[in-house]
């Protein structure tokens, strides 16, 4: 979950902060994707999907496996939160230096609201996301069909699923699972772009440790509520092969993360330091060079 940083300033970077207000200049990069440039080094985009798809699959597959095999007895929970924690650490440090292993459509959401990521290629790494959610709950309900006394892969699939109301674990409604999962949400993509801030003390081979450690414990914490959502990714490859209730309440569980990652990333790109920030050579200035 790490971004290459690279900066390139404007000819005189004084005098544009001086014509124009802090928040005209904010509301014109988010419109323009100012500073969102393709890095013309690095993997393609299409080894960075298939990196995303897969570092995906391991989050999904291990910690809905987890959820689906494992979750019995006293240490059933923390089970689970440890099998994500573990997902995300093991895709972070094989996919890390390929495509930043976001695995997470929130991520990638905050990452480019943030100033980190070409906006170009959200949509892209969304779509490896959930190929790749997919493509575990796919495998994980293969594998729980070929069991003699499972006689539905759907509703084996429904104790992995996320939902609210009658669908929580413990009954929470749709109000509690919403704010839940945004506040959730928010404070994973914090810690997210906080360790892989160019001004990070964590260092880049403790990232992956730090943010899977962090997911592991909001994911239970958040159990309780809604079976851990976090991750629209996830949501999806679980809801697809649950019954109906799963794929009726599935907005909840892209509304609310990307809400939450939302609001964490343009706090960061407001209040975070300029070092972390793609920023690209405007039309004008490649004119200038041009002539």
């Amino acid at each position: 979950m790490t971004e290459p940083n690279a900066q390139s300033g404007s000819p005189d970077p004084a005098a544009d902060a001086a014509a124009e207000p802090v928040d005209s200049q904010f509301e014109q990069e988010l419109e323009d994707d100012a500073w969102l440039a393709e890095d013309a080094a690095g993997p393609s985009l299409v080894t960075r999907m298939l990196a995303e798809t897969a570092g995906t699959f391991i989050l999904v597959f291990l910690g809905l496996g987890a959820a689906l095999f494992f979750a019995t007895g006293n240490n059933g929970t923390l089970t689970i939160a440890f099998s994500f924690a573990i997902g995300v650490v093991i895709a972070a440090l094989v996919f890390g230096g390929v495509s930043g292993a976001h695995i997470n459509p929130a991520v990638t959401v905050a990452m480019w609201l943030s100033g980190r990521f070409p906006g170009r290629d959200v949509v892209s790494y969304i779509i490896a996301q959930i190929v790749g959610g997919i493509a575990a709950g796919a495998v994980l309900v293969a594998i729980s069909s070929s069991h003699p006394e499972i006689v539905s892969g759907r509703e084996f699939m429904n104790s992995a699923a996320n939902g609210y109301g009658e669908n929580s674990p413990v009954g929470f409604g749709l109000v509690a699972g919403l704010v839940v999962e945004v506040i959730l949400a928010a404070l994973l993509v914090a810690v997210v772009l906080a360790v892989t801030s160019v001004y990070s003390r964590a260092g880049a081979a403790a990232a992956p440790f730090a943010i899977g450690l962090t997911f592991g414990l909001l994911v239970m914490f958040a159990i309780p509520f809604t079976n851990g959502a976090l991750n629209p990714a996830r949501s999806t490859g679980a809801a697809l092969f649950a019954d109906a209730w799963a794929l009726q309440q599935l907005w909840v569980f892209w509304v609310a993360p990307l809400v939450g990652a939302a609001i964490a990333g343009l706090l960061f790109r407001a209040f975070g330091p300029e070092e972390d920030l793609i920023i690209v050579e405007t039309v004008e200035e490649i004119h200038v060079i041009e002539d």
